[in-house]
């Protein structure tokens, strides 16, 4: 039976609600004084889901001022959390333009937004909160900014937020142990965020290629716990040959597999894997000279190898062309199996006539239990609140508990209704892969340290791509975060 995109959005937001994003509340007790003294004529009306998360705020009145966001991003994959200047037609921006005009009218305020980079955005916050001015009430950079900011003191911490409710499902509550300081978040993850999502790890299959090569039902393999870096190593394998008979593997060729070196970032992720855990007082320690580590990489290193059939493009070229378009054609010519990419990538997909579906990151193997994925930490843009904009704290929280929750019912279901529209998406078990992905959400701040001289991640996609020591690398990582945890550790303010 061919199920519609409708009917897959609407599917896709029941399980929004249900989202184990959200942490989940204990049932309500019976009250036995009143059990039972309903009368078989009653009704009892339906609850409305929508009334269920509801956080019923009462409407500000700013009197017409600016509530001003910062926020990052780039041409190739730009943040559209609250750019829209129109209505358009497109999905995405017409449901993020009605978002922002129903906040605008509701607290009387006028939303204003303003790009820059990251390092940019950072700079302002810091002369902003030196010099008393309240310039920006919302900035949006990535992990590895927003954990800079966190550490020096910069950001307001999400519990003196008081109107803001992080166990709505609404906000991505998965992520918040992974990414705390001292037991305090500075930073947080919410539906309003289609920019982060869109930045989620994918493993995306050309279906075609699949067929032809008569592998078992890839759906299957995933629900039934069984997609591991040994199952794709044995597609990869078989899928690989030399199209042009040159002799050689090249990017016109058949790949089983084809990335950039983001790949690493997305395989270690979906390993589970901390590699900063934390102490009792929920600070950093790092947590890379584990066998368990080790092991995880070297099975990274065997997957991605030339001998596996894995055609990282960064072997041969670093150019934006050959990172983002070598691996987009190689799918959409129905010569590569898998593509490592994100949800922006599927976006990109979606308008070709390419039969292509997608499915989480595989499991290191057997043994590991659950699917895992993390929010690109180099891309994706977290959700922060100035410290130099403390004096208007509680408008702020409720403005922002209304972003998330306005968002949860629009602008989320619409931006995944974007993803399932092509034509080649439009069944129900990319959808169940998707929501696996959407549940598989952990945070590591081995991801997040890199501004402080703890680059895990550059160490280890080097020693994926060139085959070079694990215990070099790793060895060398230790010596570089002992000599740069003090500094850590004192620009952590209380």
């Amino acid at each position: 039976m061919k199920i519609t995109v409708k009917v897959l959005a609407c599917l896709l937001s029941v399980l929004l609600l249900v989202s184990v994003f959200g942490c989940a509340k204990p049932e309500t007790p019976v009250d036995d004084t009143t059990a039972g003294a309903q009368t078989a004529g009653d009704t009892v009306p339906e609850t409305d889901e929508k009334d269920l998360i509801d956080p019923k705020l009462p409407a500000l009145n700013w009197g017409g001022e600016e509530f001003h966001i910062m926020y990052n991003g780039n041409d190739l994959e730009p943040n559209l959390d609250f750019v829209a200047e129109e209505i358009n037609g497109s999905l995405l921006n017409d449901a993020v333009y009605n978002r922002n005009r129903a906040i605008e009218n509701k607290h009387n305020l006028k939303i204003t937004y303003q790009f820059d980079s990251d390092s940019n955005i950072v700079s302002a916050i810091e002369r902003a909160f030196a010099g008393g001015e309240d310039i920006v009430q919302l900035a949006e950079v990535n992990q590895n900014y927003s954990m800079t900011m966190a550490i020096k003191g910069n950001l307001i911490e999400y519990g003196e937020l008081k109107n803001v409710n992080l166990e709505k499902p609404y906000w991505y509550s998965g992520l918040l142990s992974g990414s705390s300081l001292k037991h305090k978040n500075y930073f947080a993850y919410s539906d309003a965020n289609v920019h982060a999502f869109g930045a989620t790890p994918v493993t995306i299959f050309n279906k075609t290629v699949h067929a032809d090569h008569k592998f078992d039902d890839l759906y299957k393999i995933v629900t039934d716990g069984g997609w591991t870096h040994e199952v794709m190593s044995g597609m990869v394998k078989d899928v690989t040959a030399d199209k042009d008979g040159d002799g050689k593997i090249t990017k016109d060729d058949y790949l089983g597999m084809i990335a950039n070196t983001f790949c690493i970032d997305c395989f270690i992720s979906g390993s589970g894997y901390q590699m900063i855990t934390k102490d009792d007082d929920d600070l950093p320690v790092l947590n890379i000279t584990d066998e368990k580590f080790a092991n995880i990489i070297q099975s990274i290193v065997d997957l991605c190898s030339v001998e596996n059939g894995m055609f990282l493009v960064d072997r041969t070229s670093t150019a934006t062309e050959a990172r983002e378009y070598w691996t987009e054609h190689a799918i959409t010519e129905d010569r590569a199996l898998f593509w490592i990419g994100n949800f922006k990538c599927v976006e990109r997909l979606r308008v070709s006539d390419t039969d292509f579906g997608v499915v989480p990151i595989p499991k290191v193997n057997a043994e590991q239990q659950e699917y895992k994925v993390h929010m690109q930490a180099n891309i994706g843009a977290a959700m922060s609140v100035p410290k130099s904009a403390e004096a208007r704290t509680e408008d702020i929280s409720t403005i922002l508990e209304d972003i998330a929750f306005m968002s949860n019912q629009s602008v989320m279901p619409e931006y995944m209704e974007v993803l399932i529209q092509g034509q080649s998406i439009r069944d129900s078990d990319s959808l169940v892969c998707i929501n696996i992905i959407r549940n598989a959400y952990y945070c590591d701040m081995g991801f997040m340290l890199g501004n402080y001289g703890v680059a895990i991640l550059t160490a280890m996609r080097n020693v994926v791509k060139d085959n070079t020591s694990i215990s070099t690398a790793v060895k060398s990582q230790e010596k570089t975060f002992t000599g740069n945890y003090k500094k850590i550790l004192a620009d952590i303010k209380d």
